[in-house]
């Protein structure tokens, strides 16, 4: 079996090894696809620190049963890998983070780790239902209510899945961002107002939106923004924050952070989706939402040393996925 695994900062190399794993417990998994998140840029770069290298990164694959013992799966059915690895103590570890991840041709996955999935999907879209189990986690936690205004920070894949859940359940998501082609790619998905923060005055657009009330909710993605403190000013009184990313090693966020005190702002922290991967693979089924329009590129596994370098230079606001 061969795998990726970063080994130092900046350095990815690939590696050979054959696993004694049990296949009781295990299934032989080959490998399909693997979808790169901010996570796993930050530990190539050394952002992330308290991690044991070697570890081979991406959180989530999609791939075929070539060995198990298990009646349940069949040799050549196709799966899709879990992100979280569950513990004993009904916690878990993020796999690609804590544990090894899934950029290799062949892996051994812990058999509850392993999720059949419907037909009609391509095997692309299953990388991103970790992000569409993140979006469904902020929704829940947020409690988001029809007819509500819910204002999004950054044209991020996992932005533009939460804007989809927002029209879904019939609140209406408003966007910002500073690149035209990608608010278009919002305007593409069903979202009605969509800002660009370097043309138009963000205060006067929402004031004109709302009828001056405000917004009552703010998703502000992390991977692509430490200005969290303007942002806060569009809230209404009583207002929920939801500050989400992959990246647990985010620079300091910065700004005037008295509205959460003046303005009672409740403000929460997500950074996985776990217990929500069955309901995140339904609505990738159910076509709730739509993520083939949300790939950056699609690349060989080959090409893993240039792909990581390049990717920790900028922030990605959408999925790279390999082809394993």
């Amino acid at each position: 079996m061969k795998s990726f695994k970063i080994t130092k900062n900046f350095t990815i190399e690939e590696e050979s090894e054959e696993s004694s794993l049990s296949l009781k417990e295990y299934a032989k998994i080959k490998i399909i696809r693997a979808g790169v998140c901010e996570s796993d840029v930050a530990v190539f770069a050394g952002k992330i620190t308290n991690v044991n290298l070697p570890l081979c990164p991406t959180r989530t694959a999609i791939g075929l049963v070539s060995e198990s013992e298990d009646i349940t799966l069949r040799k050549g059915q196709r799966v899709m890998l879990s992100p979280y690895t569950r513990l004993e103590n009904g916690k878990h570890v993020v796999n690609g983070l804590k544990n090894d991840g899934y950029l290799a041709d062949y892996v051994y996955a812990p058999l509850h780790n392993i999720y059949t999935v419907p037909i009609g999907i391509s095997d692309s879209a299953f990388t991103f239902i970790e992000d569409i189990a993140i979006a469904i986690n902020i929704v829940e936690k947020l409690d988001i209510e029809k007819t509500k205004y819910v204002m999004l920070y950054g044209c991020t894949s996992i932005n533009l899945i939460i804007a989809q859940l927002c029209i879904y359940y019939q609140a209406i998501p408003i966007v910002i961002d500073n690149d035209s082609s990608r608010l278009d790619l919002a305007r593409d998905l069903g979202v009605y107002y969509a800002i660009n923060f370097v043309e138009e005055d963000v205060l006067q657009k929402l004031k004109e939106i709302t009828s001056g009330k405000l917004v009552e909710y703010l998703i502000l993605s992390s991977d692509v923004c430490d200005e969290v403190g303007k942002m806060l000013h569009y809230l209404r009184k009583n207002g929920k924050v939801a500050i989400v990313g992959y990246n647990t090693a985010i620079p300091p966020l910065k700004g005037d952070l008295s509205p959460i005190i003046t303005n009672n702002l409740t403000v929460y922290g997500i950074s996985d989706g776990f217990g929500e991967i069955e309901t995140a693979i339904n609505m990738l089924a159910t076509e709730v939402v739509k993520v083939d329009c949300l790939i950056e590129q699609e690349v060989d596994i080959s090409e893993a040393k240039q792909v990581f370098s390049d990717l920790a230079k900028k922030h990605n606001y959408l999925k790279t996925i390999f082809k394993c």
